[in-house]
């Protein structure tokens, strides 16, 4: 049976932060993607997000929070205060940091190499379901790995198509696709663009100070 398509109203919300504090693995939207949703610290949510997407194991999912500041609870950097630039500049919006993890993180699937992706979203849908959650969600494109485009925005007809015979529900956001791909930059060591997306190298070096990247 397809998952159930529901408006972004307050009660439908709500309805899906409960799910995803149950254990469940829904659709829900991003500043790009639709994308799958669900508990970070629920091994089976984890497992399931995984079968659903069948995303290869060495690619951890990225962790979502809703305060800015909550990076330094998942993650760390030598210099925390150059981190909290790029965060006061660019969050909420469409960047992912690659920080060292904390003990917080321990769970493979959301971990490479003693490394966390952090982001924190701007879409208004979002933010309000991440708030009802209460903790940070994991999220990754609601489509088959390896089937879709880096050009192409996973809407809720892609998504359906994808995902919908798996997932509890989707959730449609308002704004959903107000960015076309996030910008991956890896702070574990010396600062490297991993994807380039809306925030481009000069306005990152501008708020690092430096001519790399």
């Amino acid at each position: 049976m397809t998952a159930p398509v529901l408006e972004p109203t307050e009660e439908n919300i709500t309805r899906a932060a409960e799910c995803i504090r149950d254990g469940g693995v829904i659709v829900a939207p991003s500043d790009t993607n639709l994308a799958l949703t669900l508990d970070p610290w629920n091994p089976q949510a984890v497992r399931r997000a995984y079968e659903i997407k069948d995303r290869p194991e060495h690619k951890p999912l990225t962790l979502f929070v809703h305060d800015p500041a909550d990076w330094r609870r998942y993650a760390s950097h030598d210099d925390p205060d150059r981190v909290d630039s790029l965060v006061e500049e660019f969050w909420p919006g469409p960047l992912n940091l690659v920080l060292r993890r904390t003990e917080r993180v321990d769970d493979a699937r959301l971990q490479r190499d003693g490394t966390v992706a952090v982001g924190c979203l701007e879409n208004p849908t979002w933010r309000v379901l991440a708030a009802r959650v209460g903790g940070p969600v994991a999220m990754t494109s609601a489509n088959q790995s390896g089937t879709v485009d880096d050009d192409t925005l996973v809407d809720v007809a892609l998504a359906r198509e994808h995902v919908g015979d798996a997932v509890d529900l989707i959730l449609e956001g308002a704004a959903q696709g107000t960015t076309r791909a996030s910008t991956i930059l890896d702070m574990s060591g010396d600062p490297t663009i991993l994807r380039q997306g809306d925030i481009d190298a000069p306005a990152l070096r501008t708020v690092l100070g430096t001519d790399a990247l």
